[in-house]
């Protein structure tokens, strides 16, 4: 039997392979090319998409020996088609492949899916049905398009960096949502934010909510402080407060299922929490939501997994992985236990670690992850300017094992991929400080021996050592660019920012 290839051509880009019922490997563009959010047959097209696609192809057949495919599932690049040799090609809907690659990545036997974002070409507002069986059935749809007003106003906030037209509607979101936590929703605002978010045209939307509430919106001039805190602040609210109006008589309605929660919108796990806590209700978010899973959805929603699917670390391995010897020999790496590593970190080191094969999605998991000590005070200011060269105010990742979770955490949950945002617990703000939000939230990842047995083994020997079980996790890539994919990258950063060390499959090499 031959495989099966899907390929999302717009934004965040990503090329899966499926064989056997097994989804076998998922590359994500912008790490071949370093190029944030880089697109395939849309959106910052490479200069060559034949060449391209070429590599690709390429990639899987020198790795797994695939030469031609039975299906090639598709969305945005129907004119690149003739590059790749499938036998059948299958146009594939936006909402349909989110709410399918959530619902077979969790353990549920049926579920509700919301499934919203910026949009695709079946619209940006949908609630389906899911059957492990049969698959998803849409419920209800509504033509509005939440994600792209919430991440338009980004532009007029002074403390997120300002981004050009390709960049900017990709990575807006989640500065918002970190810029928000400082502000407060102005009650007086939110019927004006009610309805920008109704006006289709983002240019004027924001000029009609400039004039009813008396604030300017001008890229020369952006907004600072208190106004722009609360600005941000009234933007979620209102973005909250109208997902539940759309989606509360369906939970209501389906209250013996559990919920799904797929689409860019998913990444914000603000919204994500009030949802598992307005509703009692077991919630999932996969390591995926955004359009970077949407080649992994159209292969689920063909094959129909019976089992769930765990797409967690199937990115690469690094990519000049060949040259690792060498580079061992010219920096005169040497291996290191994870003791003497641990007690690096509790003495302030900031280590890279590169380990296996990557993370896929937007979160860094422990295998493509900037790792420190939270105990520190200041280790968040320091990662921020002089290790990632971002904005000041945006928060880092706690990972802590699972079973500690409730010690440090109000949560009492798995929360594998940093998709909630949930209260620090109070005697516990002022041991992790690094790692605890404006607001007393950490987007905490847990962790289990099975799913990461280096990074747990290093949570077990730092807890040996100081007491606390909790490690400051963030992403291995700087200057806005995407998580890492080889060694040599791995090394320009550690010879290029305040980095301390990086730990490349057991090895360890120093600055």
């Amino acid at each position: 039997m031959l495989p099966n290839i899907a390929i999302y051509g717009s934004h965040n880009s990503s090329f899966a392979v499926e064989h056997n019922g097994k989804i076998v490997e998922v590359l994500e563009l912008e790490r071949f090319f370093n190029l944030k959010n880089i697109g395939y047959g849309a959106w910052r097209k490479p200069k060559s998409v034949q060449y391209t696609t070429e590599l690709v192809l390429n990639y899987f057949k020198e790795k797994y020996g695939y030469t031609e495919y039975d299906n090639c599932l598709y969305q945005y690049c129907s004119e690149y088609l003739q590059y790749i040799p499938a036998k059948k090609y299958i146009e594939t809907l936006h909402h349909v492949s989110h709410s399918a690659g959530c619902f077979y990545q969790s353990t549920f036997d049926e579920a509700l899916v919301i499934s919203f974002d910026g949009g695709g070409n079946d619209g940006f507002f949908k609630i389906f049905l899911a059957n492990r069986k049969t698959g998803v059935s849409e419920i209800f749809n509504v033509d509005l398009d939440l994600g792209s007003s919430y991440m338009y106003l980004g532009h007029y906030f002074s403390d997120i960096k300002l981004e050009d037209d390709y960049v900017a509607p990709v990575v807006y979101a989640g500065k918002i949502l970190g810029l928000q936590s400082y502000g407060e929703s102005r009650k007086e605002w939110e019927p004006s934010f009610r309805k920008y978010y109704f006006t289709k045209n983002y240019e004027l939307a924001a000029s009609i909510l400039s004039k009813e509430i008396g604030v300017e919106f001008n890229k020369s001039s952006r907004l600072t402080g208190k106004l722009e805190y609360d600005v941000a602040a009234t933007l979620q609210k209102v973005f909250e407060d109208i997902t539940f109006e759309y989606i509360d008589e369906f939970v209501t309605k389906y209250s013996d299922l559990p919920i799904c929660l797929t689409g860019g919108c998913a990444l914000n796990i603000v919204l994500n929490t009030k949802v598992r806590q307005k509703y009692n209700r077991t919630v999932f978010v996969g390591p995926n939501p955004n359009d970077c899973g949407l080649a992994i959805g159209m292969l689920a929603n063909l094959i129909k997994p019976v089992t769930p699917i765990d797409v967690t670390y199937l990115g690469p391995e690094p990519l000049d992985k060949n040259i690792l010897p060498r580079l061992i020999e010219t920096y005169g790496a040497k291996k290191v236990s994870i003791s003497e590593l641990a007690k690096d970190i509790v003495d302030g080191k900031i280590i890279g670690i590169v380990q296996g094969r990557s993370e896929h999605g937007p979160r860094a998991l422990g295998n493509r992850s900037i790792i420190c000590n939270p105990l520190i005070k200041d280790m968040k200011d320091k990662l921020n300017s002089k290790v990632k060269h971002r904005e000041w105010y945006r928060p880092f990742a706690p990972i802590v094992r699972l079973e500690d979770v409730s010690e440090y955490f109000e949560w009492n949950e798995e929360s594998r991929w940093m998709s909630f945002c949930v209260d620090v617990k109070e005697q516990y703000r002022n041991i992790i400080p690094a790692v605890v939000h404006i607001d007393n939230t950490a987007r905490v990842q847990t962790v289990t021996y099975n799913q990461n047995p280096m990074m747990y083994n290093l949570l077990t020997e730092f807890k040996n050592i100081t007491g606390i079980g909790v490690l400051l996790n963030t992403s291995f890539n700087v200057d806005g660019k995407p998580i890492l994919s080889t060694y040599t990258d791995a090394l320009t950063v550690l010879g290029s920012t305040e980095l301390d060390a990086v730990y490349m499959d057991n090895f360890y090499f120093i600055k």
